[in-house]
């Protein structure tokens, strides 16, 4: 049977929405095998090498849990998101008083969706801004949004990682790993220091390598001429052409973008404590999962064992995001039980052990990936096929690509917009009648300029009222004697 086409369609656009389509089944396709794979690894783990007695001993542990912690778990997982919506929802303010908080958080939902799905989470973003579409936002107004989004995530992530090094470091640096592989001397043991050093390297660079490439002329000629020209030449940039206009317009936008933040202090503020106590949340959700184990040291709620877990899974938040995998599916999980390898303990009641250290940790992997990840990609992924403003058969857009290509084609309108933003902000009272003094008949305005004219200093204010009765005694005069002129006139009048 021949396949049938739109004829509304072109045949290239048909040709990406069929790749896009197979990218997306095969992205599905490997998250699941890594998913199941990562499961068996804990669960073979969890039983000493014995999968079914792993499985055996995580579902008691997981039925002998505190629901009430696993409630604040989840609890504090929804606020979260419904802050992550409230973002949106601020920003979108910004540009028109017809967004809805209902929009922000759906908005935030296809995001989590699509980053959860795509390498690197680089989908996220570009189907953000199709759904801001959707929603009655100007694509231009919607890129600049995702553009101010990611400057203060990517601020509070930085501020994370830099409190989390001064605080854990010493504990984080005695962390290894044994690979199981000796070589001569040495006995298989990796330290993961290198990992977190190239990992906050990465995040800091982002915004460090965009600021000094904005205001830095001679920086931005050595990224742009001999940083892409040697990545190109050893093969790692396949297009330098391509490469070099895409930072261009990174750092245009940047710019931009930047400016707008600094003409809205007190937005900007809000967004970076909001990300900020966004990842405090998801930051510390291991230690709930612990509590509900009873697998940490206090029952009762210890503020500075919660940091610990959030500021570790700082470090994992490093490490992981240096993995261009969808969800960075297995690789989470086996870096998360290097990370909390001693932080969760054996489960002791009466004096007893009830269960060991390594099945709480991979029992707590289990409940924290599952209520980061698998359950948000599952509610997330219901909402952006139900909600009406969703993107429709957009998945090959999902790409780092075309979210710059967007940059790209609404670049002038926004710099037009926030150019006139900022001279507007920077305007003194005097300049700004200067402006609108031309309109003075029509807004009243040279009315007021008037007054602001007269009397600067004291002798200048006797002066003028001097003036001004002067000019009230020659008004009166000249109206009585206009009226004693015109009571003549009428009684010659009369008279003829």
């Amino acid at each position: 049977m021949e396949e049938k086409t739109n004829p509304n369609i072109s045949y290239n656009e048909q040709t990406k929405k069929k790749k896009g389509f197979r990218r997306y089944l095969i992205t599905v396709s490997l998250l699941l095998i890594l998913t199941i794979g990562s499961v068996l690894f804990s669960l073979y783990q969890a039983g000493g090498g014995d999968i079914v007695e792993g499985g055996l001993q995580i579902v008691n542990a997981i039925g002998g849990s505190d629901y009430r912690w696993l409630l604040v778990l989840a609890a504090l997982l929804i606020v979260s998101y419904l802050l992550d919506g409230l973002v949106i929802f601020v920003f979108a303010r910004l540009y028109t008083r017809r967004y809805h908080y209902y929009q922000g958080l759906a908005n935030t939902c296809v995001g989590a969706f699509y980053n959860n799905v795509t390498p690197g989470a680089s989908g996220g973003q570009v189907m953000q801004v199709y759904t801001l579409k959707t929603q009655g936002i100007a694509v231009s107004n919607a890129a600049s949004i995702m553009v101010m989004w990611f400057i203060l995530y990517q601020a509070s992530l930085i501020v994370m990682g830099v409190i989390s090094i001064a605080v854990m470091w010493n504990r984080i640096a005695d962390i290894s790993v044994n690979i199981g592989i000796s070589i001569g001397g040495w006995d298989g043991t990796l330290t993961i220091i290198p990992l977190i050093i190239i990992g906050f390297g990465l995040n800091l660079s982002v915004i460090a390598v965009l600021i000094l490439m904005s205001y830095s002329h001679r920086f931005h000629n050595f990224i742009m001429h001999y940083v892409v020209g040697f990545l190109g030449k050893i093969r790692l940039v396949k297009n330098p052409d391509r490469t070099r206009e895409n930072l261009r317009i990174q750092v245009e936008n940047f710019k931009i973008e930047l400016k707008r933040l600094q003409a809205n202090i007190p937005v900007t503020i809000l967004i970076f404590v909001l990300f900020f106590v966004i990842l405090t949340i998801r930051f510390s959700m291991p230690y709930f999962a612990g509590m509900a184990l009873n697998a940490l040291p206090s029952q009762t709620f210890d503020i500075s064992l919660m940091f610990d877990a959030c500021f570790r899974n700082s470090f994992h938040q490093m490490v992981t995001g240096l993995i261009p995998i969808p969800g960075s599916a297995g690789i989470s999980e086996v870096f998360f039980n290097i990370v909390f390898g001693n932080f969760f303990g054996p489960t002791i009641v009466d004096g007893t052990i009830i269960r060991s250290a390594e099945v709480n940790l991979n029992t707590a992997q289990i409940i924290w990936r599952t209520a980061t990840f698998h359950l948000v990609f599952i509610i997330c992924g219901l909402v952006t096929s139900l909600y009406r403003s969703r993107p429709k058969d957009n998945f090959h857009y999902a790409n780092r690509q075309t979210f710059v290509d967007l940059q790209l084609a609404t670049y002038e309108e926004r710099k037009h917009a926030v150019d006139t933003l900022y001279e507007t902000r920077q305007l003194s009272r005097k300049e700004i009648q200067k402006r609108l003094l031309p309109f003075g008949q029509e807004t009243g305005d040279a009315t007021i300029e008037e007054p602001l004219k007269r009397a600067k200093s004291p002798e200048d204010s006797v002066e003028n009222n001097e003036k001004e009765k002067k000019k009230v005694k020659s008004a009166n005069v000249v109206r009585k004697r206009s009226i004693k002129k015109n009571v003549n006139k009428k009684k010659k009048d009369d008279k003829k």
